[in-house]
């Protein structure tokens, strides 16, 4: 049977992730939307994709702009940001156009946001999948394939190692300011504990960091403990948001942007790889642990996703309502997208 391809609108499509996102789509024969508020740099980027893509300019925080950018799309992918700060008007934008919505989310805030809007998809018919990316997408489905077969795990411990050449949008380094602050009692940037990464990456220190399997993974593996943590390859990176964590000051876009400003001036040093790892324990004491690698361009782990779910349901449709990724792709075929993209599966 052949399967007719769709339009896909990418908003955010010529970004850190975005470009990757809008490449990966065209390449599986979707016509891609380019999407933004630089209309210029979307058509550029539209053309680079080959003949039959578009662009548009948009606003995502305004849902009639979205509206018009994703007429005709049978999926509107977000990967604009900061997620902490962008509020719902691409995905009520997406349920009122009929679209399918996938999102690049990791900002715990608004997916707690995002699925409030779950009785407007079901009514819709279609599905909107948050956190396509490294966390939870890939956190979630190295979790769901340890768990398999085995009786429920008591805790969870998922590190997302970044390498420090790999590039860094503004909205990246917002969206981590944004989480210099306390959660649950503990900083949002502290608690440093050294965790054992697969060869070449070794032991690195890790520090807390706010996400969405907070909330996801007691949800799908009934676990009554999850640690999240993120491990900057370089230590003066860690250390840095370490200290800025522990300040009482706000931070702001300000604060964001000249980070941003200063990571792109400064030489890069060490890999642009990256890892996510996740070990899960029994009440027994038994420990197992798996990770997705990547030796260089990391950020195929978060792109990778997205692609993938985006696809998915472009093709053949999805379960209505605001879902997990898991719910979309079951976990094996995840992981078999990231292993045919170059990634490495690895039992740690």
């Amino acid at each position: 049977m052949v399967v007719a391809l769709k339009t896909i609108a990418v908003l955010g499509g010529y970004g850190t992730f975005g470009t990757r996102v809008s490449r990966g789509l065209a390449a599986r024969g979707h016509r891609v939307v380019v999407a933004g508020r630089d209309v210029r740099r979307a058509e550029a980027l539209a053309a680079s994709l080959g003949a039959g893509h578009g662009a548009a300019a948009v606003d995502a925080t305004d849902t009639e702009s979205c509206r018009l950018a994703f007429r005709g799309a049978a999926v509107a992918v977000l990967c604009a940001g900061p997620f902490s700060v962008l509020g719902t008007a691409a995905a009520r934008a997406a349920a009122a156009e009929r679209s399918h919505y996938v999102d690049i989310a990791d900002d715990r805030g608004y997916v707690r946001r995002l699925r409030e809007l779950d009785a407007l998809f079901r009514v819709a018919g279609r599905t909107a999948a948050f956190g396509c990316s490294s966390l939870p997408a890939v956190s979630s489905a190295l979790a769901l394939s340890l768990a398999e077969g085995h009786p429920p795990a008591r805790a969870v411990l998922v590190t997302l190692f970044i390498g420090a050449a790999n590039p860094k949008g503004e909205a990246s380094v917002r969206a981590l300011v944004d989480r210099l602050h306390r959660t649950d009692g503990r900083p949002g940037f502290g608690d440093p504990r050294t965790v054992r990464f697969p060869a070449p990456i070794g032991r690195r220190a890790a520090y807390t960091f706010d996400t969405p399997e907070h909330d996801l993974l007691p949800e799908i593996l009934g676990l009554s403990a999850v640690d999240v943590r993120v491990a900057f390859e370089l230590p003066g990176a860690n250390a840095l948001f370490a200290l800025l964590a522990r300040s009482r000051a706000g931070w702001s876009q300000r604060t964001a942007t000249l980070l941003a400003r200063l990571a792109a001036v400064v030489p890069r040093v060490g890999t642009s790889g990256g890892a996510v790892l996740v070990e899960l324990e029994w009440p027994d004491g038994t420990r197992r642990a798996r990770a997705i690698l990547a030796e260089e361009e990391a950020q195929r782990i978060a792109a990778v996703p997205c692609v993938t779910v985006a696809d998915a349901l472009a093709t053949a449709g999805g379960p209505p309502g605001v879902r997990p990724p898991s719910d979309v792709l079951p976990a094996s075929r995840l992981l078999a997208a990231l292993q045919a993209a170059g990634l490495r599966l690895i039992e740690a």
